[in-house]
C-alpha cells in the first residue's frame, strides 16, 4: 500500500473516474492547486484555481454541504492535500483530494479547460 500526503493528512481518496461522472452536478466544486502556468494551460472542466496556502472560506464559494474536490499534478505533489486539509479545518466536511491529479486525467484524455475564468485569480 502506497502512503501518500492525502492519507498522512486523514483525507478521502476520489478517482478521476468518479470525478468525472460527477463533473457539473450541482454541489460538486473542483478545486486546482497547480501554479497558475498550469492552470490556464489546462484544468478540469469548471474547476475554479486556489493558492493552496492563501484562501479563506468566502474563496471557495460554497455552503458546508458542498463536495469539494482538491487536486494538483500528481500523488507526489502536496499541493492538493495541504488545501483540502485547510478547507476540512474551515469546517467543511465534504472533501476530497483527486490523489492521481492532473497528470492521470490528461493521460486518460478526459476534457480539460484552457485560460482563466470561473473564480480564477490571474497571478
Amino acid at each position: 500500500m502506497r502512503i501518500t500526503t492525502t492519507k498522512l493528512f486523514g483525507l478521502t481518496e476520489i478517482s478521476p473516474e468518479e470525478v468525472r461522472q460527477m463533473l457539473g452536478k450541482p454541489g460538486f466544486v473542483t478545486i486546482d492547486n497547480n501554479p497558475v502556468s498550469s492552470f490556464r494551460r489546462h484544468h478540469l472542466p469548471g474547476a475554479r484555481h486556489l493558492d493552496p496556502g492563501d484562501y479563506s472560506a468566502e474563496d471557495l464559494g460554497a455552503d458546508p454541504n458542498t463536495t469539494l474536490v482538491f487536486y494538483c499534478s500528481d500523488a507526489l505533489c502536496g499541493a492538493g492535500p495541504y488545501a483540502a486539509k485547510r478547507a476540512r479545518n474551515m469546517g467543511f466536511e465534504k472533501v476530497y483530494v483527486m490523489t492521481a491529479g492532473l497528470s492521470v486525467w490528461l493521460r486518460k484524455g478526459y476534457p480539460v479547460e484552457q485560460g482563466i475564468k470561473n473564480g480564477a485569480v490571474p497571478e
